[in-house]
């Protein structure tokens, strides 16, 4: 059989546990049935106090009373239903024992036994019940000690049922309790374990067997409790309700309320009447004989005392333990299930509402609430430190609560948490207001906000008088978002966030949060789904890769710039008119320190080095490739995670705004690539942010780039061109950029680029334009002019649309300048061809020029020429080892000596013989070889001069400072042509050779007679060349040649650019 378990003063018991009947009449077979042990070990017994009031000559007779009882006391208070009722009285002696009516609910006492009758059958039957003890009860030593004196066991009924109340008779006088004596003290009862009495009886064929041979195995003993069970009488009382009959304590009315008080107070009265006169009449009645034939006794006519009498004080509410239970009071909970629920979940619809401090519904009385798993306890206290109340846990996973009486607002307040490190005093951050007005919630809805950077991200704040950290983030389709983070422990349920639903924005003051906190933003689509764990978009500083976490880190706003004259004097260095080379740097790449595990140098090492070098070389600008933190290094930054974030790899924001300093302090420009097209798919990013595409395209063929297959900037949502301008202007305002390169503008400008037919959608008109990206670049060239004068805005275009560099009021774009990489493939795809060749093919060196003043246009030696297959630069020519030198030499020169501005990619100015690698340093030792030495020197010259000659920049975008001479020398590869100023003071004559053959006494046509200076020469022997050439210099002669009365005859060397000019007059 299965064990009846004992728990906090109950026994539960099921149907499949026949030795007690326990479970009431019309009751359902499979309900569970509970009822109550009644403990009084909260008395003392003292065996005197009864002997010393009884008569000796009923002792004997007390004691068989006191077996009766004891047996009688394990019936369940279910069997007083036939007529029982019992005080369990386990380890005592003696115990006293009251017979119960259930037809009138009355007690009567029991009949006193002669041990000199011989009882009958029935008699017999009823005085064995009555002395069997019920499974579970231990025998008492009394009991033990009679039965083992009995010469004779009495016979034992299987029947369940309670002895029938006609055996029983009047109480003698002896058993009355005598006037001023003390009533005495029950005994101390232990509580034994549960088992069960189907135990098979083996009955002697010679006699009756025996009581003990039928009682269960005695149980062992479990440690005691004192006091009494009031929650187990209670229980018991509970269960007489409604049912038409009294159930152990005496008949009350159906449905009235009984207090635990009242339970106990009527038990004691019961089981320990306070001693009291009763009149002789009642009990002096002698017991009628009874002989061996009869089995019924004579019924007495008792009238029988109630045992509650009002003299009997009923005690007031307990307030401690009883019987070793807690106190337990029906309350109504401070928090319903329904938002404890919500609370675990992290789906609670509006977290403002519930945590923190609000009004209840009482009347001035206030309820705070706050959710803390590590708290063990959590004290509200004033900012003085000052106990104000106790929090109490709603639930074990950390939720707390109380009421506030006395209060109708609600005040300024703190916490007092207690953890297992200690105590902390806190802030909570469900007390602040919003950190969004509403007009900024307005201006974000409206997309009229292009400082999104400071209103959406993670700021350090002061409110309040409390220094922490406000955060926001869009994400309009989520059900709640959540900031988690190092101060947390990543818990979504800590810090749930306020939503703006006008704006889609979620925001949230934490008080105590400082700058270098990690956090993310978990985000649930809809109530119940799993969460998505997402980086701040608008973070300004994120962990190292491969790690994604966001970092609380200030906006810049404070570091100490020292380029105040620069930033006022910027648009000077940067018009059309001025010379632009830019030295394009990957940072990652640029020099690395072997002795230091080959790890690439920090932001402010290339303040030493890089801006040391580009002075020398040189250069007027530093181009570098995406800074914005990307994850994988393989991309370079060219498939952004945050793009508001400098990437971690070479120091913290302020380590890049000390290198942009140190670059404008030496008279360096700083522009960046910037990549407004596409982004990183990583989980973390921005791909369905909030559970749908937010920043991404819903549009399968506009919603992704064909050639790398990532997501595309959806600009036709007014956020996300928000959000996109915004952050070009963070990069001008908050890092000091002097201009930003677009990369992939076709892909934006294009609905059909790389598609095929069927796989994009015709805009409104049915044409192939992106309406939306065209609105996009005009609106943002146009804010970038206006606010940032100077600054260069970069495109680098592979169609053939025009217009880009005009202004946005003249029909263009408002691009400052836009990449000519048709000029660098054509020119390399001619130079790639034999020499013998190169005469048939004239046009593809010449036919770039045509379309040279369309736009403005940077001549750029980029790093897509020298990556993926690509090769290095010297690779790209036929020759032997000097002959592709000397090739890139005169091509070069031939850059430099063109109209329009400069760009080479670092390693392309000392001829690297490798194509580039990333995940490797540059091979500056290739300039221990004078070859690739002398092309570091050749270009170090060209810059020199580009920035010194004013006919070879003054007129970069203006047709009329250039005219060529002649065009038409197919058979000798040999180009030349003349660069002007403005006002064609000044002029240069450049000419080009490029097969391998020495060419004397080549006549030229120039402008007019004099002198004419050689001022580079790329056969020279410093450059590694064979120091061909006319000395240094040629004089004009009245000699018509290419249309002109004047020319000079000059000695052309093998793939050479030389330029020229005249000498001024003395």
């Amino acid at each position: 059989m299965v064990k009846r378990p004992i728990a906090d003063g109950y026994r539960f018991k099921t149907k499949t546990q026949p030795d007690i009947p326990t479970r009431a009449p019309n009751a359902s077979s499979h309900a569970v049935e509970y009822y109550p042990i009644v403990s009084l070990r909260s008395f003392k017994y003292t065996p005197n106090s009864i002997t010393s009031a009884l008569p000796k000559s009923t002792l004997a007779e007390e004691k068989n009373q006191m077996t009766r009882n004891t047996k009688a006391d394990s019936i369940s208070p279910f069997e007083a239903e036939n007529g029982k009722k019992a005080t369990v009285s386990r380890n005592s002696p003696k115990t006293t024992e009251t017979n119960f009516s259930p037809e009138h609910g009355k007690e009567t006492s029991p009949p006193s036994k002669k041990t000199d009758m011989k009882p009958d059958a029935k008699a017999s039957e009823a005085t064995a019940t009555a002395t069997t003890l019920a499974p579970g009860i231990e025998k008492t030593s009394a009991i033990r000690e009679k039965e083992e004196k009995k010469p004779e066991a009495q016979s034992v009924s299987p029947s369940p049922k309670a002895p029938s109340s006609k055996g029983s008779s009047q109480e003698t006088p002896s058993q009355q309790a005598t006037p001023g004596v003390s009533s005495p003290t029950p005994p101390e009862v232990t509580e034994s374990k549960p088992f069960s009495s189907n135990i098979e009886q083996k009955p002697s064929a010679t006699k009756k067997p025996d009581a003990r041979s039928m009682a269960p195995a005695e149980p062992q003993r479990q440690p005691s409790q004192t006091g009494i069970d009031a929650m187990s009488l209670l229980k018991s009382s509970e269960n007489t309700k409604g049912s038409g009959r009294t159930r152990g304590f005496g008949a009350s009315k159906s449905g009235a309320h009984r207090s635990a008080a009242e339970v106990i107070a009527k038990t004691t009265s019961r089981d320990h009447p306070k001693p009291s006169i009763v009149h002789q009449s009642n009990v002096a009645k002698k017991q009628p004989s009874q002989s061996a034939g009869t089995s019924k006794s004579v019924k007495p006519e008792v009238k029988a005392q109630s045992r509650l009498t009002p003299k009997v004080p009923i005690p007031p509410e307990p307030k401690g333990p009883i019987g070793g239970v807690p106190l337990q009071r029906p309350s109504v909970p401070l928090i319903k299930e329904a938002a404890i629920a919500a609370v675990l979940n992290a789906d609670h619809p509006n977290p403002f509402s519930f945590f923190g401090m609000h009004k209840s519904g009482a009347a001035n009385t206030l309820i705070v609430r706050v959710f803390y798993p590590e708290a063990n306890a959590i004290q509200l206290i004033d900012n003085a430190g000052k106990v104000i109340a106790e929090l109490q846990k709603a639930h074990d996973e950390g939720l707390f609560a109380t009421e506030i009486s006395d209060h109708t607002e609600p005040f300024p307040y703190r916490l007092r948490v207690t953890t297992l490190s200690g105590k902390i005093d806190m802030d909570d951050p469900y007390r602040f207001p919003p950190t969004l007005s509403e007009k900024d919630a307005q201006d974000l809805a409206d997309g009229r906000s292009f400082t999104l950077y400071k209103l959406l991200g993670a700021h350090t704040a002061r409110i309040d008088g409390v220094t922490g950290v406000a955060f926001a983030v869009w994400a309009p389709n989520a059900s709640h978002v959540a900031v988690v983070g190092d101060f947390n422990a990543w818990d979504g349920r800590r810090h749930s966030m306020r939503f703006h639903p006008n704006c889609g924005v979620w925001e949230m003051f934490l008080p105590g949060v400082g700058s270098g906190s990690l956090y993310k933003y978990e985000i649930k689509h809809t109530p119940g789904s799993v969460p998505e764990i997402k980086s701040d978009p608008c973070a300004f500083y994120t962990e190292l890769p491969l790690g994604t976490a966001s970092v609380v880190y200030d906006d810049g706003t404070a570091f100490p710039w020292q380029d105040n004259d620069w930033i006022k004097n910027r648009k000077t260095r940067t018009g059309a008119d001025k010379p632009l080379s830019f030295y394009e740097v990957h940072l990652g790449s640029w020099r690395r320190k072997p002795e230091e595990d080959n790890r690439w140098l920090d932001y402010r090492e290339m303040a030493d080095d890089l801006v040391t070098y580009c002075v020398d070389m040189g250069f007027t600008h530093i181009s570098l490739l995406p800074v914005s933190e990307y994850i994988y290094d393989d991309t370079v930054g060219y498939l952004p995670s945050s793009l508001y974030a400098p990437t971690n790899r070479y120091g913290t924001p302020d380590d890049l705004r000390y290198f942009i300093n140190v670059c404008h302090k030496a008279g360096i420009g700083v522009v960046a690539d910037w990549v407004p097209n596409y982004f990183s798919e990583e989980e973390h990013g921005l791909a369905s942010f909030d559970g749908a595409p937010l920043y991404e395209h819903k549009n399968p063929w506009q919603g992704r780039d064909p050639d790398w297959n990532v997501p595309l900037y959806d600009l036709t949502r007014k956020e996300v061109v928000n959000y996109l301008i915004s952050n070009a202007l963070y990069w001008f305002d908050h890092f000091h950029l002097d201009g930003l390169r677009i990369d992939g503008l076709a892909k934006m400008l294009y609905l059909d680029y790389g598609r095929a037919e069927g796989e994009w959608t015709p805009n409104v008109d049915g044409g192939n334009e992106n309406l939306d990206a065209l609105a996009f670049i005009r609106q943002l060239n146009q804010l970038v002019a206006r606010e940032y004068p100077g600054a260069l805005m970069i495109a680098e275009d592979s169609s053939l649309r025009g217009n880009l560099t005009k202004p946005v009021s003249e029909g263009g774009l408002g691009f400052t300048l836009r990449w000519n990489t048709a000029w660098v493939y054509d020119t390399l795809r001619y130079l790639g061809r034999h020499p013998v060749h190169r005469k048939y093919y004239q046009f593809e060196l010449t036919n770039p020029l045509a379309y040279a003043f369309d736009e403005k246009f940077v001549l750029p030696v980029s790093h897509n020429h020298v990556s993926i297959g690509q090769g290095a630069m010297s690779n790209k020519f036929p020759g032997d080892y000097w002959q592709q030198f000397a090739t890139l030499r005169a091509w070069y020169a031939l850059l430099y000596a063109l109209p329009n501005k400069k760009l080479l990619f670092m390693g392309t100015e000392f001829a690297q013989d490798r194509e580039w690698n990333s995940n490797i340093s540059l091979d500056w030792h290739l300039l221990d070889n004078h070859m690739h030495r002398g092309i570091q020197d050749l270009i170090r010259d060209l810059n020199k001069l580009y920035l010194k000659n004013s006919a070879l920049h003054d007129s970069d975008t203006d047709a009329r400072g250039f005219q060529w001479i002649d065009t038409a020398d197919d058979d000798s590869s040999v180009m030349s042509f003349l660069r002007f100023t403005k006002d064609h003071a000044k002029f240069a004559v450049v000419v080009t050779h490029m097969t391998p053959v020495v060419r004397p006494n080549y006549r030229i046509g120039v402008p007019k007679a004099g002198r004419y200076r050689e001022i580079l020469n790329t056969d020279a022997e410093v450059y590694g060349g064979g120091n061909q050439g006319s000395a240094g210099s040629a004089t004009a002669e009245q000699h018509w040649a290419h249309g002109r009365e004047f020319s000079i005859c000059l000695t052309l060397p093998p793939y050479a650019t030389v330029i020229l000019e005249p000498e001024e007059e003395k």
